[in-house]
């Protein structure tokens, strides 16, 4: 199952990458983080907050966000809690130009350990859209942040 993940990542990147030499990058969606906690207790929420520009075509298009362990101790490669690609549909917003988007994933099921580890976890993401056409945004990566884990 990870390496389906795995795969659908390997396409994610090889389509940014495709599109992104075609295209000239003044036309191109633009995320900006805003705001992120970057200690998310054991039962509480990662929260992210970005601005959109040059975002008109962005209406229902892809919102993706791609998890990255940077623990020192590694976890069991049996644990897999949650995806580590995360793709969530941007909704209607009326061909606006400007806005923004808040993405916020619990701590229990989608970042925190699975077994009875009791480490803290710690991630950095890789956050970006993608238009119904296939135009893709910058991509903005975020701090390094920690879920603590009882």
């Amino acid at each position: 199952m990870k390496s389906g993940y795995l795969l659908v990542c390997a396409l994610s990147l090889t389509l940014i990458v495709g599109i992104g030499c075609g295209k000239s990058s003044n036309s191109r969606p633009k995320l900006a983080l805003e705001s992120i906690n970057q200690v998310v207790g054991h039962d509480d929420s990662m929260r992210a907050m970005f601005k959109l520009s040059n975002a008109k075509n962005l209406s229902n298009g892809l919102f993706v966000a791609i998890r990255n362990r940077i623990n020192q101790v590694p976890f069991p490669v049996t644990d897999s809690v949650g995806l580590d690609t995360f793709p969530v549909q941007i909704p209607n917003f009326n061909g606006s130009a400007t806005g923004e988007l808040r993405f916020a994933l619990p701590s229990q099921g989608f970042l925190s350990e699975s077994g009875n580890l009791h480490m803290n976890d710690t991630l950095i993401y890789k956050f970006y859209a993608i238009t119904p056409n296939n135009d893709t945004s910058n991509t903005v990566t975020s701090p390094q942040i920690v879920i603590l884990n009882p």
